[in-house]
């Protein structure tokens, strides 16, 4: 299949908001082909599904090691996941603690469920 020219790539991408694995169904190609076409063209790509979030250091430092607040907490209270949480930790080198380490007062909620 003959690439598409970039004026209509970029209509595609750019303009009607289509995804690359949207345009790669319609022009009968893979996404990775499109993903080429598109650096090709110069057209900048979206980085990924989600909107990345914020998880200051400082911030989970304090929730996660000196409150000892769950992981489920921190997660609502930033409003991330809880693999977000994870992953925050192990990219920052914070210790994790054992499995159920939580707040008393987290307990006493659950407790109280």
């Amino acid at each position: 299949m003959p690439s598409p020219s970039c004026a209509d790539l970029e209509r595609l991408y750019i303009t009607d908001g289509l995804g690359v694995a949207a345009i790669a169904k319609r022009l009968g190609c893979s996404a990775p082909t499109v993903s080429n076409w598109l650096r090709r063209c110069g057209i900048p790509t979206r980085t990924g599904r989600f909107r990345k979030r914020e998880v200051p250091r400082d911030r989970l430092e304090q929730l996660y090691r000196v409150e000892g607040r769950s992981l489920r907490a921190i997660a609502a209270e930033l409003g991330v996941s809880v693999g977000t949480v994870n992953n925050r930790l192990r990219a920052y080198n914070i210790p994790r603690r054992g499995t159920g380490a939580h707040t008393s007062s987290e307990q006493a909620c659950s407790d109280n469920s």
